[in-house]
């Protein structure tokens, strides 16, 4: 089983040594309760979708709401397991990982939130899914609105967070806007390989949650060797993002913002904008949460989806957007 290595959290460490948001997460932390994401059983399979092996999980009664999950970067669909046994306790849930992402195939023409949007809208052709309540954090938020701005008809309601589509400014923590500003912080990221940017991510986007040995496993055999491509996502990453933005308000579909109110790199400001700019939307803020609140908040986040999708999104269609 690969776990985090010495190298991987020395490069991690020294990176958070200059990230001067290091001292937040550190206090956040100190405030709270800590505690390990439970091992849960999720059924992965790898099918062929529109010419590609696409990892996903399916569980749940099947004539339950669909509930429709997108993989996080740099983690996978096993990142869902804090929430994974009381969502499809109630729904029929299948979560993705997004082509180039996870343990799914892609390369650096994947990664941006335009081509994850059509990525998505192959699959959902293919697997022929539809009302579907979409959650998309961190890159699933691009794919989601990128989607959501070109194709509604499949869809009951969105669930986004902690990624591109916020109209400006749009605030990133230090180390994620000099990956997207600066090529040679995009190539030395990459010389380190995976291993560094995942003790990264934990080390300034967990609050409360600690990533279990068999995800960590998963994450770094999902990214190893991956690595030359996946820092693609940050190339041109304002320009990306400024185009999603500017898209976002033809979106109608009701939409659910969620952010950690501690994420410190796609800081929190950021949720907001997005909901300023959505015609149809609703916010809610995770207290006690940082960039990987869907984790830090496993209970809470299950529940937001729940309320959600049994009539919050409905309700929100209904009064045009409520905060």
């Amino acid at each position: 089983m690969k776990k985090l290595s010495a190298y991987d959290r020395l490069n991690a460490a020294t990176l958070t040594l200059v990230s001067p948001e290091s001292g937040t997460v550190k206090a956040a932390r100190a405030a709270t309760t800590q505690f390990e994401t439970p091992l849960v059983s999720i059924p992965t399979e790898t099918r062929t979708i529109a010419g590609r092996q696409v990892r996903l999980a399916e569980a749940g009664p099947v004539d339950a709401p669909l509930v429709v999950l997108l993989s996080p970067f740099p983690e996978s669909i096993l990142s869902f397991m804090g929430s994974w046994e009381a969502l499809t306790a109630e729904f029929r849930v299948v979560a993705i990982d997004l082509p180039g992402f996870g343990a799914s195939e892609g390369d650096r023409h994947d990664m941006s939130p335009k081509a994850q949007g059509a990525n998505l809208a192959a699959i959902f052709d293919e697997l022929d899914l539809t009302d579907i309540h979409l959650v998309g954090p961190d890159v699933g938020m691009g794919a989601a609105l990128s989607y959501a701005a070109d194709n509604e008809e499949r869809l009951a309601s969105l669930t986004v967070g902690h990624g591109p589509g916020a109209p400006a400014p749009f605030e990133l923590g230090m180390m994620i806007n000099m990956l997207a500003k600066v090529a040679v912080m995009r190539s030395s990221t990459a010389a380190l390989g995976a291993g560094p940017t995942i003790a990264f991510s934990v080390a300034l986007g967990a609050i409360r949650h600690q990533a279990n040995p068999t995800q960590i496993d998963d994450y770094k055999t999902a990214y190893a060797g991956r690595a030359f491509e996946f820092v693609h996502w940050f190339a041109n990453f304002h320009d990306k993002a400024a185009e999603l933005a500017a898209r976002v308000g033809n979106i109608t579909t009701p939409t659910q913002v969620f952010w950690g109110e501690q994420d410190v790199l796609f800081k929190a400001s950021n949720a907001q904008r997005l909901h300023d700019a959505l015609p149809n939307s609703a916010l809610r803020l995770l207290p006690d949460a940082g960039h990987l609140s869907w984790s830090d908040q496993p209970e809470m986040f299950a529940q937001m989806i729940s309320d959600w999708v049994n009539g919050g999104h409905a309700e929100c269609k209904k009064a045009g957007g409520a905060g």
